[in-house]
């Protein structure tokens, strides 16, 4: 059993170093664990720290132009070889050193094709970190405004070998996209665990650019949910936009709160 560990980054010098440690350090690094780093041309210096830790450590590593994160995942994927791949893009970092062995009996067992569990979000400028859990059996409802963080999810190779992989034409919202096919359309089977796997900082581009990041949401809620789909999210009483509606971020926080009150309900 090997899982593949795959962290995209560009200019990351600040970031990509408590990345790489956190993988490296893994008590089953050397056995159970390739490691994969995808930079797209970095001009800081990202490559230097990388090249300081592949001299010490088997790590596989490219350093070329992309055309974005999705181009860049998809690159990390035609080059693993591991029976599990994990996204760990830069600044994220493993929760604790035994986290990949603690999975090992999942992972051998190869019954699922997605083993997600639970990631910290840090707030950069506050330090202040929440848990970001997800359902134990994640719904077509959940998908419609969140995803699996890629943190936090193990995604078995065969499964972009039969269904393929990011949607490279989105800078933001492919996680949502594929998550969603994944879980709803192709019905891949999929294990949760409750505990956290990896940490994050919310500074990438779905933070940073929140109008981008809702002009890509406001596109995957209007194609890629059929209207079945759409009946569905309604009978858990979400309440969708009407055509008058124009205001998008304020549509979505009356959802979050009203996803998070029927959680809160249910002893989610």
């Amino acid at each position: 059993m090997k899982v593949s560990i795959i962290t995209v980054c560009k200019n990351a010098e600040s970031a990509i170093e408590r990345t790489i440690l956190s993988v490296v350090t893994q008590n089953c690094f050397s056995e159970n664990i390739e490691y994969l780093i995808i930079d797209g041309a970095s001009t800081d210096k990202t490559v230097e720290i990388i090249k300081q830790y592949a001299d010490k450590y088997p790590i596989k590593w490219i350093s070329e132009p992309d055309s974005g994160i999705y181009n860049a995942m998809n690159k990390g994927i035609k080059l693993a070889t591991g029976d599990y791949l994990l996204f760990l893009n830069a600044g994220d970092y493993l929760i604790h050193y035994n986290v990949v062995k603690s999975l090992t009996n999942l992972f051998e067992s190869g019954t699922f094709d997605l083993i997600h569990g639970n990631t910290f979000c840090v707030d950069p400028e506050t330090e202040k970190y929440a848990v970001k859990a997800v359902p134990e059996t994640p719904e077509v409802d959940f998908f419609y405004l969140d995803t699996l963080p890629h943190q936090a999810t193990f995604y078995k190779k065969e499964v972009f070998e039969k269904f393929g992989g990011y949607e490279e034409n989105f800078k933001i919202i492919s996680d949502n996209i594929l998550n969603k096919k994944l879980i709803c359309d192709y019905h891949v089977s999929a294990k949760h665990v409750d505990q956290v796997i990896s940490v994050f900082v919310s500074d990438g581009i779905s933070f940073t650019n929140t109008k981008l990041d809702l002009e890509e949401r406001k596109t995957f809620q209007k194609n890629y949910f059929s209207e079945e789909e759409i009946k569905q999210i309604k009978a858990k009483h979400i309440v969708l936009p009407s055509k008058k509606k124009k205001s998008l971020p304020r549509f979505l926080a009356k959802i979050l709160i009203k996803i998070r009150t029927l959680r809160n309900n249910s002893g989610e």
